[in-house]
């Protein structure tokens, strides 16, 4: 009996064991299960995730290239404005130096009406002079004008009259008187 009870012990205390061992086993399984059905959940809501990243990455990549080809065609417009504004850059520093040259032109022409005027100016005061004296020549003429004979050629010549009128009316003067001898 004591075997039995022993034996019947070492049962009870093994049938225990393994209802305890089963019952811990159980335990793990539904953590297991909870950790399973967690890891599932997880897995796809990861796998969502990673759908909306891929989709905007594929969005995003579009997107990107879409710019690229719009910054290529903005830098050609923008290369094209700048040959563009070079050419003009070109023109107007041909034209500012022209504007430049036609100014300089401008100014030694302007030089030049100055030191003409200038030079008139005293040649015309020059002349006024020579006039003024020629003016005295000629009242000093006409008083010696006055002591000439006026008949005769040289002498009219001499004193600058032109008296060709009267000249024909003595000649017809004298010629009547002849005539009426």
């Amino acid at each position: 009996m004591k075997c039995q009870a022993l034996l019947l012990t070492v049962i009870v205390v093994c049938s225990l064991g393994i209802v305890g061992y089963l019952h811990t086993r159980k335990k793990e399984e539904a953590q297991m299960s909870k950790l399973i059905s967690f890891q599932n959940v997880k897995h796809r809501v990861t796998k969502d995730v990673m759908q909306e990243y891929q989709s905007h990455l594929v969005e995003s990549t579009s997107l990107l290239d879409k710019t690229k080809k719009l910054v290529e065609n903005l830098k050609s417009e923008v290369r094209g404005a700048q040959e563009a504004a070079d050419g003009l850059k070109k023109e107007l520093d041909v034209c500012n130096s022209d504007l430049k040259r036609i100014k300089d032109e401008a100014d030694t022409i302007d030089a030049q009406k100055t030191s003409v005027n200038s030079e008139l100016e005293t040649k015309k005061a020059t002349l006024q002079g020579q006039l003024a004296e020629l003016n005295k020549e000629v009242e000093q003429h006409s008083k010696v004008c006055q002591y000439i004979n006026k008949t005769q050629e040289e002498g009219r010549k001499l004193c600058g009259i032109v008296e060709e009128v009267p000249k024909k009316e003595e000649k017809k003067e004298e010629a009547k008187p002849e005539a009426p001898k």
